[in-house]
């Protein structure tokens, strides 16, 4: 059952018609970022070498991602950046030129600059609302693989519960 938590997520994003690539693997994409957003272990006096050898591999891996980032990002630009509705179950956002009513596509979501693959979600339009400057859209998941769900549900749930931990920290300084 997808998560009824609704995330507002800055970020890279575009509507594709037709299905999402066969290559894309969002499971593996969500992990990577779980692992990559995880807060850093503290190290203290009583860490020793295996402590700062780990530090040490992650950044050799942040550096090779940032670098492979860059190479692919020579061929094909990111989409604009704009603010996004998330949950498990749907997605919302404004676009200039809104796809028609019905139209079934693919969500591409850039989560994260240091990873260049975007999260490609396959959905259908469900809502377009039109506005001063376009439209907003709003996209329903259609068939995600149950370990995508899960991954993805997590992910909104571990962004939403940052969010309120930085609005109750922003209010006690």
């Amino acid at each position: 059952m997808p998560t009824t938590i609704c995330i507002q997520l800055s970020a890279a994003g575009a509507w594709q018609a037709g299905e999402p690539d066969a290559a894309s693997d969002g499971v593996l994409l969500l992990r990577v970022l779980a692992l990559m957003e995880a807060a850093p272990p503290h190290l203290d006096d009583e860490d020793g070498p295996d402590a700062l050898r780990w530090q040490a591999l992650e950044a050799r891996v942040d550096l090779t991602l940032q670098l492979l980032g860059q190479l692919l990002a020579r061929g094909v630009p990111r989409p604009p950046v704009c603010s996004f509705q998330l949950s498990g179950e749907t997605a919302s956002w404004s676009m200039l030129a809104p796809p028609p009513l019905g139209e079934v596509g693919t969500l591409a979501l850039y989560l994260s600059s240091r990873i260049p693959q975007p999260l490609q979600l396959p959905a259908t339009v469900t809502a377009v609302e039109p506005m001063a400057d376009g439209a907003r859209v709003t996209v329903t998941f259609n068939r995600l693989e149950p370990e995508l769900q899960d991954w993805l549900d997590k992910t909104i749930f571990r962004r939403h519960r940052r969010e309120i931990f930085e609005r109750k920290h922003s209010h006690d300084e």
